[in-house]
């Protein structure tokens, strides 16, 4: 997918601090239940949309098992960390899909564990990537294709494991993943570190998002329920960009 070779650039070469802000935007999140709403009807990804919102809950508590497990570019530490989070994610996600959710319990729960990573990361260090690498076409494909590589995984299985599940493996960082690995493998633990430090502030977008399509979509359909989903969520964007820029 373009959006992740963009954001890696970006944090290449200029501020992994800004790629985790801007991974938080609704890239991954979007294309899942647009394609779930299309192949498997509004009801179906209104449902999903809204288990999305709980999965985004898992979503986070995978960034910060990550950032706990990178401690090297070894190509061994980056799989152990790659497994690991992943494997935390799907706990945490079977652990929410016993439960009946709905959208204030599902955007409590997921506020709340954002709140938690944030205090738990509020002592990471910004970090810069100090070489400018020129991406070969080989690097490009390889990062383009992990992420629509997920993409398909989750869309596909979609039909298989019903609304809830689906709805909580859109929740899954379909853009930051992929991100994480590139950055680990390529420049270490600081940039992932500085990374993930802002990346749940980010990822309140997503939730914007999720919650709002999960109402739009009975209302007025896929097409324009993702439409006013991204509205939302670039408000909210706006908003804090305005809100940081105020207490400067």
């Amino acid at each position: 997918m373009v959006i992740v070779i963009g954001l890696s650039i970006i944090a290449e070469r200029v501020s992994p601090k800004i790629a985790g802000l801007l991974a938080g935007y609704p890239h991954g999140i979007a294309i899942v239940l647009y394609f779930i709403g299309i192949e498997q009807g509004m009801e179906f990804a209104s449902r999903a949309a809204l288990y999305a919102i709980g999965g985004l809950s898992a979503n986070v508590v995978l960034c910060y098992a990550y950032n706990r497990l990178c401690k090297n570019r070894s190509f061994l530490n980056v799989a152990l960390a790659a497994l690991v989070s992943v494997a935390v994610f799907l706990l945490v996600s079977a652990i929410l899909q016993q439960f009946s959710l709905s959208q204030v319990s599902a955007s409590l729960l997921t506020l709340g564990m954002i709140g938690l990573i944030t205090w738990l990361m509020r002592h990471a260090i910004d970090s810069q990537i100090p070489r400018k690498p020129r991406l070969g076409s080989i690097a490009i494909l390889a990062r383009a294709g992990l992420a629509a590589s997920i993409v398909l995984i989750i869309t596909g299985l979609a039909n298989v494991i019903g609304p809830d599940w689906a709805g909580l493996l859109a929740g899954f960082p379909v853009v930051t993943f992929p991100l994480l690995l590139i950055i680990h493998r390529d420049h270490g633990p600081a940039p992932v570190n500085a990374m993930i430090r802002i990346y749940p502030v980010g990822l309140v977008a997503l939730l914007v998002y999720a919650l709002t399509t999960s109402l739009t979509f009975p209302l007025i359909g896929i097409g324009w329920g993702t439409l006013a989903g991204f509205c939302a969520a670039t408000v909210y964007l706006i908003g804090l960009k305005a809100v940081a820029s105020a207490l400067r």
